[in-house]
């Protein structure tokens, strides 16, 4: 005979007893904030709150902070700071003596008002049609409500009598979605019954009408079954800009090759298993000073989180935030110190002088030649390829007698930006310390570099425009006379 089984017990973790208040919550202040409530969007905000909160947090706290971590969570994906200018009473919780007072103090009109313009976000306008009271009298109605919330807090040891009106009314909204329960099951709800309940609890209300509305499936309001709450980690890099420099911020995430998203005002932050490719850039961005070594630090932070579209999920971002306060300005975790600037280009005049005097020396022992050496093919080209501002930033190093043609496939065509005549024409892409950069708009770049002259460069550039891979059919054609390196969007680095 089979032993019955007993069910596994209940589970206390408020990410599961408070599934559907945390998710209501949600998808209430998104929709005040004017996001589309999307099944994407919703997962990913309810897996930002549930990171942030302990297991053990009662209910209506948990609801609570999940309006604050929603309103920071849009104000992050839309790029700005929060405005909040007192971010520290989310950690005061809503004490059940305020709403009482409140219930027990308002009369019906005050209470209608209460519910509408605190608990439903109805302007005042709306209010004194609905109501068919003048703005006078609602305005009045609001300062007592405020008086009632100051009398009732300072009877706990808490005055408010410093707080103005919009950090009260701010309290006011809070006590206004304040549900304590016990509530009637979540499915008969959804399906209308238990009006009674529904009419003086502001979360069962909320829920009746999400699901009347089609912004909420009832399927939404249940748990999964293993999982709901995320125990994912992850790595994230934190930079930080100094105040001088934050002009360069929207250029920085332009130039990133990777995801990266703006964090507060003077924030980046990208996964941390991409900083090897993102470190090329930003030791280009120091060395032309945008922004400038001084003005650049950061930090890596491991813990909860996930990556999503729009960007990191999770506490880690806030954590960073205060992690990077602590590094040495120009120095980034992993990376160490970033480089300092380069300096100034040499003057031009120089390098053209010495372009004539070689030609004049070569002139003078151009008879004694019998014949020119052809092994070498220009093999001391090194060049490198970062992507960045709609192409790639070529920095390349030859010998100085050698001569250089750069050119970029540009929407399918060949550009060529340079066609050495004599060794001197590349100085105006001397970075001053030897080496030589250009940007290149474009899928593709390629740089090649010979001795001498390559009389045929531009017949061989005209021939390649017609073929179906223009740079590829360049660089082979080249291959041979004159070293090459190059690279394309699709296709990684050439030779």
């Amino acid at each position: 005979m089979a032993l019955p089984v007993a069910p596994p017990p209940r589970s206390n973790d408020v990410a599961i007893v408070g599934w559907a208040g945390i998710t209501v919550r949600i998808a209430w202040t998104l929709l005040i904030l004017g996001v589309k409530v999307r099944p994407e969007v919703l997962r990913e905000v309810r897996a930002h709150v549930l990171y942030h909160l302990d297991p053990a947090t009662p209910l209506p706290h948990a609801e609570d902070m999940a309006t604050h971590l929603t309103e920071a969570w849009v104000a992050r994906v839309r790029g700005k700071p929060l405005a909040d200018p007192w971010p520290v009473d989310w950690e005061m919780p809503i004490s059940p003596r305020w709403r009482r007072a409140l219930d027990r103090a308002l009369d019906p009109v005050a209470q209608a008002v209460f519910r509408k313009h605190y608990g439903d976000n109805r302007g005042v306008s709306r209010l004194e049609t609905s109501l068919d009271i003048d703005r006078v009298s609602i305005e009045a109605i609001q300062a007592g409500l405020r008086e009632v919330v100051r009398r009732v807090a300072v009877s706990d040891g808490l005055p408010l009598d410093g707080w103005p009106p919009p950090r009260i009314d701010r309290l006011l909204r809070r006590l206004a979605a304040w549900s304590p329960g016990p509530c009637p099951p979540v499915l008969d709800v959804a399906e209308g019954c238990h009006r009674e309940h529904v009419a003086t609890c502001a979360r069962c209300d909320r829920i009746a009408r999400l699901v009347r509305s089609n912004v909420l499936e009832v399927d939404d309001l249940f748990p999964p079954s293993v999982g709901a709450r995320p125990t994912q980690r992850t790595r994230a890099v934190v930079l930080q800009l100094h105040p001088e420099a934050r002009a360069h911020r929207s250029r920085l995430l332009r130039e990133l090759s990777i995801p990266a998203f703006p964090l507060e005002d003077d924030r980046i932050v990208f996964d941390a298993a991409l900083l090897d490719e993102a470190t090329p850039l930003l030791k280009m961005a120091t060395e032309v000073e945008l922004p400038a070594r001084h003005q650049l630090r950061g930090a890596i932070v491991e813990g909860p989180g996930s990556w999503s579209p729009r960007g990191l999920i999770g506490p880690l971002s806030d954590r960073g935030s205060r992690e990077v306060l602590h590094r040495s300005w120009g120095t980034v975790d992993q990376l160490g110190e970033l480089p300092h600037a380069l300096p100034e280009p040499p003057s031009a005049r120089g390098w053209w002088a010495a372009s004539v005097s070689l030609g004049l020396v070569g002139a003078v022992i151009v008879g004694m030649l019998v014949a020119t050496p052809t092994g070498d093919h220009g093999q001391g080209l090194d060049a490198r390829f970062v992507e960045g501002r709609g192409g790639w930033w070529a920095s390349f190093d030859v010998p100085d007698e050698e001569l250089v043609y750069v050119v970029a496939e540009e929407a399918g065509t060949l550009v060529v930006a340079l066609h050495s005549e004599g060794s001197g024409d590349k100085v105006d892409l001397s970075i001053g310390d030897g080496s030589y950069r250009v940007h290149l708009p474009g899928r593709g770049a390629l740089v090649a570099s010979s001795p001498r002259p390559l009389p045929d460069f531009d017949l061989l550039v005209a021939r390649a425009q017609g073929a179906q891979d223009p740079l590829g059919t360049l660089a082979s054609e080249l291959d041979g006379t004159a070293a090459v390196r190059w690279v394309r969007g699709d296709d990684g680095p050439g030779r």
